[in-house]
């Protein structure tokens, strides 16, 4: 019984063994071989996961004229083809096969027009994905022989990726069966946010269902319904498509470039369809994203490719928001696609999207936002920050600043790549107006001597309530020289503002030029201030420039209201820091506006020695002088 036992196992290795070489050695009609008028069936899943087929007919081949890919006209009919109102989004990747061989997958569709015609693109030029190589980037091609399709005379055919129209006769417009954008969790403006961060791809999203968790999955062949997927979660950001071919665990799809990335780090998963969208522009699929497969890691001009069982390198998110009126909190939890352009707007939209939907309103408030960022690429493995925001209009939108900043910081620096091991958000959100505004600032003197302190008064006043005063000691700089002097108080805000005006890259915010490396810049980061931070800033109340004209005008011996006229003439640096001392104090309120408060600072008397020194030798003469004096009396 055990040798049975043993037999048994060895069989169903050698089945299993035998299922994967014949899933390798998936026969291919190469593209010479394909002739107009053969006869063909393609496949493809209109409901759940059930694989169907439809009938193919070869129209015309349209080789390489001044393009670097050929594609093959079909026309498509049988029941699958009635029921969708003609190739569909969400049918790109569904292959097509004659005589049994797989000739390519479905890539092309026609806009506003018969959608039972289509273009599919050869296996072959899918299979040098694997290679890298072949990108179509030509728009239109003119055609050697015209075709005739439903008794109009085609001999040109144009390539749109945008719903553009053309108007010129005997021109077919083709685009791609675009793999639609589903989204599931974004709702209202975030998706309309998402739209437009997006826009450069080309792609539109469309509302669709949540991860399909509770069926019953099947195994991924040619033909299957897959996502592409760019957020997973409780958010979920994906594209329907197709299975075209799968050779072990190495699969490609769509016959259309997705977002057109190249080397790309996607997550694959395997797809439920809901239900087919007839519409007079293209039909289209609605589906969800069901159990993870695998990863994506080409997007190219001939579709996509990936591996199944290897994972993409996502980052964990998770947004914590809190609604202090509603007394109520929700945590979402997302994996984003680790790519330093997507990132940030990905992030970004989901974040709006968690504090729409948890405080379910929009309009002023107060928001505390808390942030937090793992990777082992950064100077101590984490960085952190808060900040407090308010909005008389729209708090949720506004509190989006810190976090977009600084993840736009760290995916664009020039210095190295960062992976991101996980990334919290926590948000607090009131409605009461934490917001106060800067009155005044009274000093206890109008003039100082090097090393006096100075004793500032500060005033500002909270929302609808009363004044507030904070007292403040700056201490005036040994080395400061005589001349007049203010003293700045304004936000956190303000003083970042300032920074940022001051900056000539406005990309980041800073200027990176004169950073050495990555740790130099999270530090000069970690520098900016809180928006209820208050800052005092003891400053020059001119410049350098200035100073030296007065001080050239003095040695000339010019009057002193020549003086006075260089100094008003020469004008401060742009980018000179004439901060000679500031402290920040921390407020329970998100601050406005700015205060300023000059004072003169006056010669110090010499040291106390020299000044002893000079009596006594006053006295000693004096001394000597009346002794004279008294001799010649004598």
């Amino acid at each position: 019984m055990r040798k049975f036992g043993i037999k048994i196992l060895l069989l169903g290795l050698f089945i299993l063994l035998l299922s994967n070489v014949v899933v390798a050695k998936t026969e291919i009609m190469p593209l010479e071989e394909i002739k107009p008028g053969m006869q063909g069936v393609g496949k493809t899943v209109l409901q759940g996961t059930k694989i169907e087929e439809f009938a193919v007919e070869i129209v015309s081949i349209l080789e390489n004229q001044n393009m670097d890919q050929d594609l093959i006209l079909v026309k498509t009919s049988g029941d699958v083809i009635e029921r969708t109102g003609g190739i569909a989004s969400g049918m790109s990747g569904s292959p097509v096969y004659v005589k049994g061989k797989l000739i390519g997958a479905i890539g092309y569709g026609w806009q506003m027009a018969n959608h039972k015609i289509g273009m599919v693109t050869p296996i072959e030029e899918m299979l040098n994905i694997f290679e890298l190589e072949k990108e179509k980037d030509e728009e239109e091609i003119m055609l050697d022989t015209p075709i005739e399709i439903s008794g109009k005379i085609y001999n040109k055919v144009k390539f749109s990726t945008a719903q553009e129209e053309v108007k010129e006769a005997h021109t077919l417009v083709a685009q791609p069966v675009t793999t639609p954008l589903l989204v599931n969790g974004l709702t209202g403006r975030s998706k309309d946010r998402l739209a437009d961060k997006l826009s450069d791809f080309d792609v539109k999203p469309v509302k669709s269902g949540g991860l399909a968790t509770d069926i019953e999955e099947v195994p991924l062949k040619p033909g299957s319904a897959v996502a592409v997927q760019l957020v997973r979660g409780d958010i979920n950001v994906s594209a329907i498509g197709t299975l075209t071919y799968r050779d072990g665990n190495k699969l490609l799809g769509f016959g259309h470039p997705f977002l057109s990335k190249g080397n790309a780090n996607y997550l694959l998963s395997s797809a439920y369809i809901h239900q087919m969208i007839t519409s007079i522009k293209m039909p289209f699929k609605i589906g969800s994203p069901a159990g993870l497969k695998g990863v994506i890691t080409q997007d190219r001009a001939a579709g996509v490719a990936g591996r199944v069982g290897k994972f993409p390198n996502v980052v964990p998110v998770e947004i914590e928001v809190v609604d202090k009126n509603l007394e109520r909190s929700q945590v979402y939890n997302l994996q984003i696609i680790h790519d330093e352009e997507l990132l940030p707007q990905l992030s970004s939209v989901a974040l709006l999207q968690a504090i729409d939907t948890t405080i379910d309103r929009q309009g002023a408030g107060t928001a505390q936002l808390d942030l937090e960022i793992m990777s082992n690429d950064l100077p101590e493995q984490e960085l952190k920050r808060s900040n407090l925001y308010y909005s008389s209009n729209d708090i949720a939108a506004n509190s989006l600043g810190d976090f977009i900043q600084v993840l736009s910081l760290l995916t664009n620096n020039p210095f190295k790549e960062v992976n991101f091991a996980n990334i919290k958000i926590k948000v607090e959100v009131s409605k009461k107006p934490r917001l106060a505004l800067l009155e005044e600032v009274n000093l206890n003197t109008k003039e100082v001597k090097a090393g006096d302190k100075i004793e500032a008064e500060i005033k500002f006043r909270p929302y609808r309530k009363e004044l507030i005063t904070k007292n403040v000691t700056v201490e005036v700089p040994e080395e400061v020289e005589e001349g007049p002097l203010e003293l700045y108080v304004l936000s956190g805000q303000n003083a970042n503002l300032e920074q940022l005006t001051s900056s000539q890259n406005g990309d980041s915010n800073f200027q990176t030029n004169n950073i050495q490396d990555l740790e130099e810049l999270i530090k000069i980061y970690k520098e900016q201030k809180q928006n209820n931070q208050l800052v005092v800033q003891l400053k020059e109340a001119f410049s350098p420039g200035a100073r030296q004209a007065q001080t050239t005008a003095k040695a000339a011996g010019e009057t002193e209201d020549k003086s006075k006229e260089n100094e008003e003439e020469t004008e401060e640096p742009e980018n000179y820091n004439n901060n000679l001392v500031e402290e920040v104090l921390n407020t329970d309120y998100a601050l406005q506006g700015a205060v300023r408060k000059q004072i003169k600072v006056k010669t110090r008397d010499k040291e106390p020695e020299d000044k002893a020194r000079k009596n006594k030798k006053a006295t000693s003469n004096e001394h000597k002088k009346t002794g004279n004096s008294s001799d010649d009396k004598k």
